[in-house]
Parts: C-alpha cells; sequence; structure tokens
C-alpha cells in the first residue's frame, strides 16, 4: 500500500473537516464531565458492523456472461457490486504477469525465467491449480506469510529504546511462526498457542504420562507463549519505579491483543474511554486483568532429567559463588587473593547453559493487581477489576472473573476463537486480502471500529470468515480461494493519478522482497539460510519516493 504520510503525486488534501470538529466536540464534552461511564452498552454501540454476528450469505446470483467470467464465489459477490456501478472486469492478465503476481504474493520470490516460459506454454486446464498448488507448499511460502504476521504482532530481534539489547532466543518465535504457516496450523489453535501457550505447557505437565503431549509439542507452545515478549523493553536500569515499568509491560502485551487479534484500537482507552468506539476505559483494565499474572520466564530446553542436573549443578556452584564472593567482602591480602582464585575456580565448574526458550508463565505470588488507572498514572488507581473481555462484546450484565482464576490466558485465547466470535475470523480473512490486493476489504485492518473504514464488500467479508471457520480455520483453504478467484487474475495498469480517481489498488515491493531477488539472482538460484540474511530491521527500509514506479508492482 502506499505509506500514508506520503502526499499523492497528484493532490494534497487536508484532514476532513468532520474528524477536526468531530475531535473538538469529544474535547468539549470531557471538559465539561458529560462524558458516559455507565458500563451499559446502548443499542446504537452495539450495532456497529463489526460488533455484529456474522451470518453467511447466500452466493448472489448471477446473469450467464457473469458465471461465464467467475470463477469462484468471491467473484460472484464482486460481479454485483460492479454490476451495480455499471462496470466490467478488466481483461484476464498474460501468463508471465500471473506466474510471476502468483509467485511473489505466496512466496515473496520472482519466478525464475524457465518457470515463467514452462508457465506459459502450459496450456493444460489445472495448469494454474498445479502451480499454486507448489506454491504453498514451498518453505518460502510461510517465510512470507509468517513475514507478515511478524509485522503485526510487533516481532523485533532486539529489546528498543536506549539499550537495545539483542534478544538471542527471538529466533525461535519467528520459526515458529514461518513452520506454522507451512504446515497450514488452524488459526484458532495458532491463536491458542501464542496467547496461554505456557498454560497449554502448564496442563500437559499435570497429564497422565500416557495422554501428555510430546515434549516437542510443549517445547512449541512455550515458544508459542513468547508473543507476550515481543515488544520493546524498557529495563529498570536503576529506575526505582518497578509498578510503572511493569505497567508498561502490561499495556504492551493488552495493546497487541487488541490490534492484532480484535482488530481494535483498545490502547486509546488505557487513558479515557475510547473516543470513538464503545471501549470504556474500565473495559481496558477488564482485559489487562487476563494478563495480570503473567511474569517473563526463560524455559530451558532439554529432557527433564538433563535439566534437573543441569539445574542442581548450576545452583550448587552458584551457592559457593555467593559465600566466596561474601567472604572476599572483608578479607585482604593473602587471604583475599586465594579467596579471589578459588572463586575463579568456581566460576569455571559453572555448567554451560542449556539452550532456552524466551517465554512467559503465571506466577501467582506476583500477580499485579489490576485498578483503572487515572490517565493511566499508576500513582492514581481507581476501582479494582477482574479479568473480562471487551463489554460490547458481550451479553449485558456479564460479570468479571475472579482475579485467580485458573489459566486466565487460556480463557480469553477460547473466548477469542470461539465460532461465534464477531471480530477474529473477519479480522483475519481481510488480512488476507490486504496482503493479496493492496487493500483490505476493511481499509484499516487495525481498526474495525467506529473510526475504522466500512468494508467495501460487507458480505464478502463474512463469506470468507465463514469459510475460514467452517474449513477448519485453514488460512491456505482461504487463500486458494482468492488466488483462483478471476478477479484476482485480471490484468492491471499502474497509473499516480488514476490511483486518486478510480481508487485503484496497489502493492509495494517492498525492500524485503527486492533484497531476496536480489540474491536469489546473485547467489545461483539458490537463497542462503535464513540464519545468514540481514536483520529484518534491515532489509525492510523502503524507498518513499511516490514517483518511483519500480516500487510498485501490479
Amino acid at each position: 500500500m502506499v505509506p500514508a504520510m506520503l502526499p499523492s503525486p497528484c493532490t494534497r488534501t487536508r484532514r476532513p473537516t468532520r474528524s477536526r470538529i468531530g475531535m473538538v466536540a469529544w474535547i468539549l464534552t470531557v471538559a465539561v464531565g458529560a462524558l458516559a461511564r455507565a458500563q451499559d452498552y446502548s443499542d446504537d454501540e452495539r450495532s456497529h458492523w463489526s460488533f455484529l454476528p456474522r451470518t453467511r450469505p447466500p452466493v448472489p446470483a448471477l446473469t450467464t456472461a457473469e458465471a461465464a467470467w467467475a470463477a469462484t464465489p468471491v467473484d460472484a459477490f464482486l460481479l454485483v457490486r460492479l454490476r451495480e456501478a455499471g462496470l466490467t472486469p478488466a481483461p484476464p492478465a498474460d501468463r508471465p504477469t500471473l506466474i510471476r503476481r502468483l509467485t511473489l504474493h505466496l512466496t515473496g520470490l520472482p519466478p525464475t525465467p524457465d518457470e515463467i516460459r514452462q508457465f506459459a506454454a502450459d496450456r493444460a486446464p489445472d495448469a494454474d491449480e498445479r502451480l499454486i498448488d507448489r506454491l504453498l507448499a514451498s518453505p518460502h511460502y510461510g517465510e512470507t506469510w509468517g513475514q507478515h504476521w511478524l509485522d503485526v504482532v510487533r516481532y523485533a530481534e532486539s529489546e528498543g529504546f536506549e539499550y537495545d539489547r539483542h534478544r538471542p532466543g527471538a529466533w525461535r518465535f519467528r520459526d515458529y511462526v514461518i513452520e506454522s504457516f507451512n504446515r497450514d496450523l488452524p488459526f484458532d489453535q495458532f491463536v491458542v498457542e501464542q496467547l496461554a501457550g505456557d498454560e497449554l505447557a502448564e496442563q500437559a505437565a499435570s497429564a497422565p504420562p500416557a495422554a501428555a503431549p510430546a515434549a516437542e509439542e510443549i517445547a512449541e507452545w512455550q515458544v508459542a507463549a513468547g508473543f507476550h515478549r515481543l515488544g520493546p523493553v524498557r529495563r529498570n536500569a536503576g529506575n526505582s519505579d518497578v509498578a510503572f515499568s511493569r505497567n508498561e509491560v502490561l499495556t504492551d502485551m493488552t495493546d497487541a491483543i487488541g490490534y492484532a487479534f480484535l482488530g481494535l484500537t483498545v490502547g486509546c482507552a488505557r487513558c479515557h474511554d475510547h473516543m470513538f468506539d464503545p471501549i470504556r476505559q474500565s473495559d481496558y483494565y477488564h482485559l489487562q486483568a487476563f494478563l495480570a499474572a503473567t511474569q517473563e520466564h526463560d524455559v530451558r530446553l532439554g529432557n527433564p532429567e538433563t535439566v534437573k542436573r543441569w539445574t542442581e549443578q548450576n545452583d550448587q556452584v552458584q551457592a559457593e559463588i555467593k559465600r566466596l564472593r561474601e567472604l572476599l567482602d572483608d578479607a585482604e591480602g593473602d587471604q583475599r587473593d586465594k579467596l579471589t582464585a578459588e572463586l575463579r575456580a568456581a566460576q569455571k565448574r559453572l555448567p554451560p547453559p542449556l539452550p532456552t526458550i524466551s517465554s512467559v508463565h503465571n506466577d501467582a505470588s506476583q500477580r499485579s493487581v489490576i485498578h483503572v488507572l487515572v490517565r493511566g498514572d499508576t500513582e492514581k488507581p481507581q476501582q479494582r477489576v477482574g479479568p473480562r473481555p471487551l463489554g460490547v462484546l458481550l451479553p449485558p450484565g456479564t460479570p468479571e472473573l475472579p482475579a485467580d482464576v485458573p489459566q486466565p490466558k487460556l480463557v480469553l485465547a477460547r473466548w477469542l476463537v470461539d465460532p461465534a466470535h464477531p471480530l477474529t475470523a473477519r479480522v483475519l480473512v481481510n488480512r488476507l486480502w490486504h496482503y493479496q490486493f493492496g487493500r483490505g476489504l476493511v481499509a484499516t485492518p487495525n481498526d474495525f471500529g467506529v473510526n475504522g473504514a466500512a468494508p467495501s464488500h460487507p458480505q464478502l467479508l463474512d463469506y470468507l470468515a465463514e469459510e475460514l471457520v467452517a474449513g477448519g480455520w485453514s488460512v491456505k483453504r482461504i487463500q486458494r480461494q482468492i488466488v483462483t478467484s478471476a478477479a484476482y487474475r485480471q490484468s492491471s495498469r499502474w497509473s499516480p493519478c488514476g490511483l486518486q480517481s478510480a481508487e485503484a489498488s496497489r502493492a509495494a515491493l517492498d525492500a524485503s522482497r527486492s533484497f531476496d531477488a536480489s540474491t536469489l539472482q546473485s547467489s545461483h538460484d539458490e537463497l542462503p539460510p535464513a540464519a545468514d540474511n540481514p536483520p529484518s530491521a534491515v532489509r525492510n527500509l523502503q524507498s518513499l519516493d511516490p514517483d518511483n514506479e519500480l516500487l510498485w508492482h501490479f
């Protein structure tokens, strides 16, 4: 998509007057203390399109000519809108353009010249399907679509802020995401593992041996729970305000859940009721309460016996090191030299560190007490709250859960992936459409709220969401429906001025794909291992020149 901060090459527009007036009105409302604080939600608030239950719309009836063009039900929904607007579809793209489009979208890499020639010459009825099957089975598919998800969940290989420390185990989460997309892990399970993988592992630890999952699967869940540790970290570094630092960590985790899974800007309710959406400030802290007991936890890898032996040896040597350091405080002369030598010898006896997983766990002894905070200030707590999802999505009068509810993140995750949940499936299929076409059916993929864009094709959005759930939350199944549609295969021509007049969509060939394509060409059609590639932050630097036609494709 065109970066939002760039001016159009044809026109420059101001922020809509309606938005400015709305903001002034909201500020005045707050100033006179008239902003609603009631925990009830009006029918108008509950009737926003994205909060309403999904329905499975019937596939529209088509004329004979339209039916001859349509390849999937996706086309039927689009054709109805074209017919209403008095428009007709564009001609199909030529074969070289189609293979380039499919290969870049599904694997992030360009096709080779031989692949282009072979596909252009292959006129078999199943040629397109065979190509799509091959691309979806490529390991590069997971790398490309995993990168999209990593961008959504704020993945980074360093902690940010002034120290920006490297995260040595971050690659485990990256590889987990890539592998999950490659094997088409059902998206509902994907969500549960990221939000509550540590609690799944805790469940497994208490399961009978015959029913216990494999150790590899448990380790994978713990890696997935590293989702909660992906955000920027401000280490205390002498800051005595631990409560502030803890609140910042909880804030990051809460905000990420809001935009990644709900597609809502819940973070706007941290300091006050949401300006546009029916999300009260108390809703924000109810959501945060699901994370109150969540603490950073590094899990050592290895079979239980190995970890036990390592822990015993490490604890024994660490105790000796502590004793020697205490003696050194008062030692002098020869005695100090002797203790120093013993300390160095003890440090050499420390066992080599085991590989670890950056994860989280629930620690009841360190559970944060969650209050509604005036302006988000930890020094101005108001009423205490317990876990509860967003009130506007719940039946009226739904109570909060006890603060010490067992496995709170699992409760939240299962609510999110309930087949009847109005947002989760819609948000995902919209992201898939967004990455395929350059613009989602909802043009604001992280904001399904009142101030976000309305869906351009609401029935198609619900149809795809229903297909996702009915198909076992298979991401590849939805992508297949999209890329086999006649709409996806249309030809297109780029025009900066036409973009403004016709609201066409275009997709940027980002620096990551450009880098991979260049590397592929210079390394004789073989990419180096992912670990040898530059950090994604380096690869994703993009040109900001809106007139650079080489930046855009299709």
